[in-house]
């Protein structure tokens, strides 16, 4: 029982030390190759540390950090996934709709309050319909080009066509 307690305390220490590592770096899918260094970094870090205690006499220590070799990467892989799709969350709305046979891809960039609308034939074709300018009011979500305006309501399109357009968001 206390082994699994020790572990346990480990892995919460683990997790937060992750979390907020990967928070304040604020990953981008850009760079997801960077797992290639980080998961080995803190495989081989806490095998370090496992061989340090080994050393010093400290058996039961140096098998935790052993185990928590392990531990530590599978922690690091599910809150990396985790710390790309908040990164993604917090800079981008998108939202999908079908219209007369096509599919339509809408992405508003919040950073700079643009939007690109796109649309998609078929499987491996796409285009950029429209790009503009997004602005927020009541609620509300305006889209508006030199020549369009579009209104986004409770995950309705308004303005694309005659009738509202249910969107999904993504």
């Amino acid at each position: 029982m206390k082994w699994i307690l020790q572990i346990l305390i480990l892995s919460i220490i683990d997790f937060l030390v992750i979390w907020t590592w990967f928070y304040n770096i604020d990953p981008d899918p850009s760079i997801s190759i960077a797992v290639v260094i980080i998961y080995p970094v803190l495989f081989f870090s806490n095998l370090l540390a496992g061989g340090i205690l080994w050393i010093t006499k400290k058996r039961n220590l140096s098998l935790l950090f052993i185990i928590n070799s392990v531990v530590a990467v599978v922690i690091a892989s599910f809150l990396w996934s985790n710390a790309i799709r908040r990164h993604q969350n917090r800079i981008w709305i998108s939202y999908s709709f079908p219209h007369n046979a096509k599919n339509y891809h809408i992405d508003i960039h919040k950073p700079n309050n643009t939007f690109t609308i796109t649309e998609y034939d078929n499987p491996g074709s796409s285009w950029i319909f429209q790009e503009g300018i997004c602005t927020y009011e009541s609620g509300k979500i305006i889209l508006k080009t030199d020549s369009t305006l579009y209104n986004i309501e409770h995950n309705v399109l308004i303005g694309f066509t005659k009738n509202k357009i249910q969107l999904k968001k993504e």
